[in-house]
């Protein structure tokens, strides 16, 4: 019989791989912390966004996210512009550069998914998906008072972010 002391070393120190993965190939695009999320928003938008929507949508506060377009801008991959009917709404939208970055991230985020899967049968994954759903419904009903409540954490993950 397989044992949650079988289980959980082995998904842990396979989430422990793949982040650090994740977080050594962020480094070498400039995708640091945040940024990532941000390009991922106005990538998926069909206009420009204000920044308050933008906080809103990410999840951050306006301080912080001030401070991931700063940078963002400063790449040329956002460009922020005042409207000129109220000045005080600033709206962000990705520019070209921000456009192929993106494209760029999305590529190589489906190449290591295709690559982490490769061999595995369709069967074998439903399966997975199924265990995955299960475990997830079972730590909402045993410990869904503890989770956190904004949002952040025990999202569905989007394909492409």
């Amino acid at each position: 019989m397989i044992t949650d002391n079988e289980v959980f070393p082995r998904l842990f120190g396979l989430i422990r791989q793949m982040h650090n993965l994740s977080m050594k190939n962020a480094k070498t695009s400039g995708m640091f912390l945040g940024r990532g999320r941000i390009i991922h928003i106005l990538a998926l938008s069909d206009r420009s966004l204000s920044q308050r929507e933008l906080a809103d949508m990410a999840k951050v506060k306006p301080g912080s996210l001030s401070e991931v377009l700063e940078r963002l801008e400063r790449d040329n991959l956002v460009k922020r512009e005042r409207l000129a009917n109220d000045r005080r709404i600033i709206h962000v939208r990705l520019t070209a550069k921000g456009r192929e970055s993106y494209e760029k991230i999305v590529e190589e985020r489906h190449r290591f998914g295709s690559q982490l899967l490769a061999g595995i049968n369709q069967n074998d994954l439903e399966s997975f998906i199924k265990v995955i759903n299960m475990m997830g419904e079972n730590l909402h009903h045993y410990y869904g008072d503890q989770l956190p409540k904004d949002g952040k954490e025990g999202e569905q993950f989007d394909q492409n972010c």
